[in-house]
């Protein structure tokens, strides 16, 4: 890597942390979801747990574009554990028929969706998936598929499934290595047994990386239809990543792999659930073909925006209103501001070179680096 795409991985690993969601963001919704759950359990008798899916389990969740915005998704499953005779709509209706009971969540709760309850929350969406065991009993890790009501338009429930802890557990295999390394530091930092930290809580290169695609896609698509789902993108980036440990060689490598992940089925397009080769991600793309064309165009524009556009620029000052277009001004511009503040602490520290006449600053020593000397703004 040279010392060029070195601090733009700095500058891209930063602008990553930006548009995470705090930890204070994170404990609320966790906090709140326990609560959720306990009301459910409690009422009910039916044996209820109640966990999270999708980005928030996998730690790709990211803030809203501006503060104006509504909110994240957080999304749970409430798996009614002993429930599988229950029909299709008591599936749905028995979780919520019991948060009306509750009148603060009464307060929060939307009509009810195709597939979810959702609530909302000051900063948060939460979409509350009911759902019962596909195969009589739910038993970790083996027997975890999850059978889930669709309502159609016709207001007709339809069986829907799923293995969202399978997905999970694929997830971590995809970046096991890189995992492991990053649940370790957090358990060293924090005092605690490494099994016990969630993916969630730490941050490798596959995860920013997907938080980077997403904010990117968000941006493209903001006053478009048709963006391309979290889901294919999310899997799609798992595929094609291969184990890098930094985010700017992650997404080289996710941008130019991610349609060899994309089958052609006789004109049928099919993105495999990888832990239920019978879904297919990508089943809107074939009643409405303006979503693959958009997921292509997106990629192409991601490509160009997030590689190779920045990478034809010298300093980072030249780069920064580029990547304010394309991956938020208020992410960028702090991320900036913590790049400057860190070339100055290096600096003070002599960890900071300059690389030849015109290679710009690094903090990295190289053969044709010299170091630059802290200033002492005495004239000394």
């Amino acid at each position: 890597m040279t010392n060029q795409e070195w601090e733009y991985n700095l500058l891209l690993d930063k602008i990553a942390d930006e548009i995470n969601i705090s930890d204070a963001m994170r404990d609320k919704a966790v906090s709140s979801y326990q609560a959720v759950g306990k009301w459910i359990g409690d009422g009910m008798d039916w044996d209820v747990e109640i966990m999270p899916q999708g980005s928030m389990n996998l730690g790709t969740i990211i803030r809203p574009i501006t503060d104006f915005d509504d909110g994240y998704d957080m999304d749970l499953v409430c798996l009614l554990k002993n429930g599988y005779v229950l029909s299709l709509k008591d599936i749905k209706n028995l979780v919520g028929n019991r948060l009306k009971e509750n009148l603060i969540y009464k307060d929060k709760l939307d009509d009810e969706g195709k597939r979810c309850w959702t609530l909302n929350y000051n900063g948060f969406h939460m979409d509350i998936l009911p759902c019962v065991p596909k195969n009589i009993v739910f038993n970790k890790p083996e027997n975890t598929e999850i059978k889930l009501t669709h309502k159609n338009e016709n207001h007709m429930y339809e069986p829907r499934y799923s293995d969202p802890f399978k997905y999970h557990n694929w997830f971590e295999e995809r970046m096991k290595s890189v995992l492991n390394i990053a649940k370790g530091a957090y358990a060293t930092r924090n005092q605690v047994e490494i099994d016990t930290v969630p993916t969630y809580k730490v941050r490798t290169p596959l995860q920013k990386a997907i938080q980077l695609l997403k904010r990117h896609r968000d941006i493209c698509f903001q006053d478009k239809d048709d963006a391309p789902i979290s889901i294919i993108l999310t899997t799609l980036a798992a595929q094609a990543y291969n184990g890098e440990n930094n985010i700017y060689e992650a997404l080289c490598h996710i941008l130019t792999k991610m349609p060899i992940y994309i089958e052609n089925r006789v004109g049928v397009y099919w993105i495999e659930n990888p832990v239920m080769p019978e879904e297919n991600f990508a089943d809107k793309w074939n009643e409405n073909s303006n979503k693959k064309d958009a997921f292509y165009s997106w990629l192409s524009q991601a490509k160009k925006d997030i590689i190779t556009m920045p990478l034809s620029k010298r300093g980072l000052d030249v780069i920064s209103p580029m990547l304010k277009e394309t991956l938020g001004e208020a992410p960028v511009k702090r991320a900036m501001i913590k790049m400057a503040n860190s070339m100055r602490d290096n600096c003070l520290k002599s960890n900071l070179y300059a690389k030849g006449l015109t290679g710009g600053l690094t903090t990295h020593a190289g053969i044709s680096s010299m170091p630059i000397q802290p200033h002492t703004f005495y004239g000394k």
